[in-house]
């Protein structure tokens, strides 16, 4: 047994004494004793801040200080940070809110405490304090901008705590911070792993020893034997499907007969504490015989590629033509072939994936961060040959998401936990085993020719795409669908032939990730654009002008392009942008540094489409005391949906804050709907919820017009009520409730929206079932072109990221400020993709354990980004507004690669752009020139 020990501290003002283990952390001691859950276990190796706290005024990571050290010490959690009622906020707290500063929340508590340390210490920072002061902490979503922004306004405040102010609500059109601000920094957001329910079983997995296996014996009575082991579930407990999966349920729940990748589950043990669950894994024997793996897609293409599949290694293949290539390149005063690779990349949200199921009643609950709660409550019903009106789906708050969270991790195994123990089970991945799991960006080989005349005209491209899915089917369909109908960016093109593959391997398994197979093609597309402009002496964002789509224009995919095409004034309004930069750019490279400026484009869909059904709902209600109540399809992950949605309602139906309340990710409360993807849910969401609240805001009208004995018309809705124009006589929502409860009546309305029929693009029948005009993929578009300003340092490779101009057509702008945090957020995930990250693997086998080695950058390298809204509204959208959460990770990447070769005349052709391949380019070209 681990020796005791007993410790005198002071946490957030109250003295104690525990006797704990020798070897317990502080960030243990917070959580699971105190439930002070305000400081998050991100990743347990000390890389991403999540848990900071101050201790003795200084802040430190909680994960990694054992409470021994701390004798006499003075703890500040988040919870400690402010004293008074729920809403009395610290300056530092108020300012990461009136800034922007918060989207996920997950980061948040131990930005704000790191942030806190260093305004004790310098009251007025200058940036380069605040940078250094905060560069341990990670975001992965705001881009450390608004966070920057946020001290600064919050020293300021310190000092005049009388000019502290925050923009509580407000319709479209105005920064008004987010619906879940307050919990969010005040530490009281709970995630999943923030819940503890009694009586709970602690789970771990087992995972694959090998990328590829026979399994031939799972041992499990040592673990049984343990005192506190309840279960050891392997996949003969499984009592339905044993598969799960986004399109086909073809990645097993617990793996019977062979493994397929080293995020597969064999086992589960469930048990009474998280340390005899991890002494009952270690205890478990599996033998493996151990088979030939697939490690790229091109080797399982080849005719003796080993078998991941009965069916074979190939998960998609398609073919898509338009017009005549042979004749367009015959035409082609200009034609340009390159090979391009894109790596894995990792999500790196900073929740790791966490999860808790439950019986209530004769209904099974699983409580997980997923952006696909209905898809979710499918696939369980099956695994658990249950009818799937037992089941309910609750999506926690997520921590960051980006796509991945998408696909099922956890959400099986405490489901099936659950089901055979009758108790709840809560299963929390270490970030280890979260980058394991989860799903990754697919890599991509990307071959291409491109023709264009001397005027710059895009007359042909044909391109050959090959992705690696990993072992699993998961979204890899859907990512090399899209890829194809974007493959040549936004650009109209007459002539085009593009074949597509997803391969199944034995690698780390691929799916959606922000911008959903854009991103790839984009780099390909885009350099290939630069390279033509510099060729034919054509500026590089004029070759875009002429060539980009434009209303009346035909996608690749045939779709005749209706309203709201913003390409071209995107273009334009990122040019005029770099031209009143240019003065100042000229000085911005450092001594010996080259000064590169790049340019690329890029267009995206908005919903799902592709002959999906693209839908969803929301029902208003009435509540005592004159509250209303939405209930929303949509899932948050930081993007900040339920602030739009409230601030949709709002401009209907006026309701302060505090009468009025929202309910969204949850299966048994809310409409179902398609899930948090494909930048959908302000288009789509947000039309149920416009809807529904102008039927809702009439319905009261009647009600009221009928207790007041006055027309509907007489009566104008404000804040506190309604009011009669001719007799200056008042009811408020809570007399009208009131008057209704006693008749036995309330009002509850709504509203389930329906984006137009869209098409696949193989669906041929489709296309000749409806008029050219009608027939469309997506129900929108969103537009963007990104200008990168960099230097080089020729001497070592490295390159520093200045400026970034982004330019965005929005639609229209709801909430401007969310607007610009997530494009800030996005360019720099883009930035990391560019210059830094990737996910590398060798035989099947990570190299890299941890949240450092994915070489994310941090807020030292974070780029100041000029963002330009371009408004050109959406006829179907809510007041004009469409998505942009997605489209602004595209154009940056190749922009940057552009910049490079702007700089010092290198073309980067696979990513990422290291310093490395950055000096090998510019070795050969000092070999080229040589006599």
């Amino acid at each position: 047994m681990e020796e005791q020990i007993t410790i005198a501290l002071t946490i957030n003002g109250r003295n104690i004494s525990p006797t704990v283990p020798a070897g317990l952390t502080l960030l243990s001691f917070l959580r699971n004793e105190l439930k002070l859950t305000g400081a998050k276990n991100g990743c347990n190796t000390g890389h991403c801040g999540a848990c900071t706290v101050l201790v003795n005024g200084e802040a430190k990571k909680s994960c990694r200080l054992p409470l021994r050290r701390l004798q006499n010490a003075e703890v500040v959690t988040i919870e400690g940070i402010a004293a008074g009622e729920d809403r009395q906020l610290h300056p530092i707290q108020a300012a990461f809110l009136a800034a922007g500063a918060v989207q996920c929340g997950f980061c948040t508590p131990g930005m704000i405490l790191a942030a806190k340390a260093l305004l004790d210490k310098n009251p007025n920072p200058t940036e380069a304090d605040i940078r250094s002061g905060l560069e341990h902490n990670l975001c992965r979503c705001t881009g450390y901008l608004k966070i920057i922004e946020a001290v600064r306004l919050a020293a300021h405040w310190v000092r005049h705590p009388l000019e502290m102010k925050l923009e509580m609500r407000g319709g479209y059109g105005r920064s008004v911070i987010d619906i879940d601000g307050f919990d969010k920094v005040q530490g009281k957001l709970h995630f999943a792993d923030d819940l503890y329910p009694g009586g709970v079983l602690f789970a771990k997995v087992v995972w694959s020893s090998h990328p590829h296996a026979r399994i031939r014996r799972v041992e499990k009575a040592e673990a049984l034997k343990l005192a506190g082991v309840a279960h050891v579930l392997t996949a003969e407990d499984v009592p339905g499907h044993n598969g799960f999966g986004s399109l086909t349920q073809d990645q097993p729940v617990l793996c019977g007969d062979t493994v397929r990748f080293m995020g597969d589950a064999v086992a589960l043990v469930l048990a009474e504490s998280e340390e005899i669950a991890a002494k009952a894994r270690d205890l478990i024997q599996v033998e493996y015989d151990p088979l030939p793996g697939v490690f790229s897609p091109r080797e399982g293409l080849g005719k003796d590629a080993p078998m991941i599949h009965p069916q074979g290694n190939v998960c998609k293949h398609l073919v898509h033509t338009v017009g005549d290539t042979a004749e367009g390149f015959s035409r082609s005063d200009l034609v340009l072939e390159g090979h391009f690779s894109t790596p894995f990349v990792e999500h790196g949200y900073l929740e790791p994936e966490a999860g808790i199921a439950f019986w209530s009643g004769d209904v099974l609950t699983v409580k997980a961060p997923t952006q696909f709660p209905f898809e979710l409550k499918g696939q369980l019903a099956a695994v658990l040959d249950m009818p799937a009106d037992k089941l309910r789906i609750q999506a926690t708050p997520l921590g960051g998401a980006f796509g991945s969270k998408a696909d099922a991790t956890v959400e099986p195994l405490i489901a099936l936990g659950t089901y055979h123990s009758k108790k709840p089970v809560k299963l929390t991945l270490t970030r280890e085993e979260s980058m394991k799991r989860s799903t990754k960006r697919h890599p991509y080989e990307m071959d291409y020719r491109v023709g264009f005349d001397r005027s710059g005209k895009l007359l042909a491209v044909d391109a050959r795409l090959v992705s690696d899915a990993g072992p699993y089917t998961a979204l890899s369909p859907r990512v090399i669908d899209q890829a194809c109908i974007f493959a040549c960016g936004p650009y109209e093109v007459p002539n085009l032939r593009v074949e597509g593959w997803a391969v199944y391997t034995n690698n780390a398994n691929s799916s959606a990730f922000r911008g959903f197979g854009i991103n790839q093609v984009a780099v390909a597309i885009e350099s290939l654009f630069d390279e033509a402009a510099r060729k034919l002496k054509i500026d590089p964002f004029e070759i875009r002008y002429r060539n980009a789509l434009k209303a009346g224009s035909a996608t690749p995919s045939g779709e005749i392009l209706r309203d709201s095409v913003a390409m071209q004034e995107a273009i334009a309004a990122a040019r005029e942008a770099l031209k009143e930069e240019l003065p100042g750019i000229r000085e911005m490279a450092g001594a010996g540094k080259k000064l590169g400026i790049g340019v690329a484009a890029g267009f995206k869909n908005v919903g799902a489409g592709k002959g999906k059904v693209d839908d969803a709902g929301a029902v208003f209600t009435l509540l005592p005391g004159g509250r209303v109540r939405l209930r929303a399809s949509a899932v948050d992950m930081g993007q900040g949906i339920r602030t739009t949605l409230a601030q949709i309602t709002r401009e209907i139906i006026p309701l302060s804050e505090t009468d009025f309340e929202m309910v969204t990710g949850d299966t048994t409360l809310t409409p179902r709907h398609g899930g948090a993807i494909a930048e959908r849910q302000t288009l789509i969401s947000g039309n149920a919820v416009a809807q529904a609240a102008e039927k809702f805001r009439a319905a009261l009208a009647r009600e009221a017009a009928r207790l007041l004995a006055r027309p509907a018309t007489e009566l104008d809705l404000v804040e506190s009520g309604f009011i009669c124009r001719a007799s200056n006589r008042t009811l408020s929502l809570k007399e009208l409730e009131s008057q209704l409860s006693r008749q036995g009546r309330t009002i509850e309305i709504g509203h389930t929206y329906i984006a137009p029929k869209t098409f696949a693009l193989s669906d041929s029948e489709g296309r000749k079932s409806v008029p050219p005009e009608e027939y469309r993929n997506y129900p929108s578009y969103a537009y963007t072109c990104q200008v990168a300003i960099l230097e080089v340092d020729p001497g070592s490779g490295k390159v520093k990221l200045l400026k970034v101009i982004a330019a965005h057509d929005v639609g229209k702008a709801i909430n401007p400020q969310k607007i610009e945090g997530q494009i800030e957020g996005s360019c720099h995930m883009a930035q990391g993709y560019a210059l830094s990250e990737a996910y590398p693997m060798k035989g099947g086998v990570a190299r890299v354990r941890t949240l450092k080695g994915l070489n994310m950058p941090t807020i030292l390298e974070a780029p100041p980004v000029r963002t330009l809204i371009v408004e050109k509204p959406e006829p179907c959208g809510p007041f004009g507004a469409k998505g942009i959460s997605e489209v602004a990770t595209v154009p940056l990447t190749p922009a940057i690669l552009n910049a490079i070769c702007d700089a010092v005349g290198v073309r980067i052709y696979s990513l990422p752009a290291t310093p490395d391949k950055i000096l090998d380019g510019l070795s050969r070209k000092r070999i080229d020139r040589t006599p």
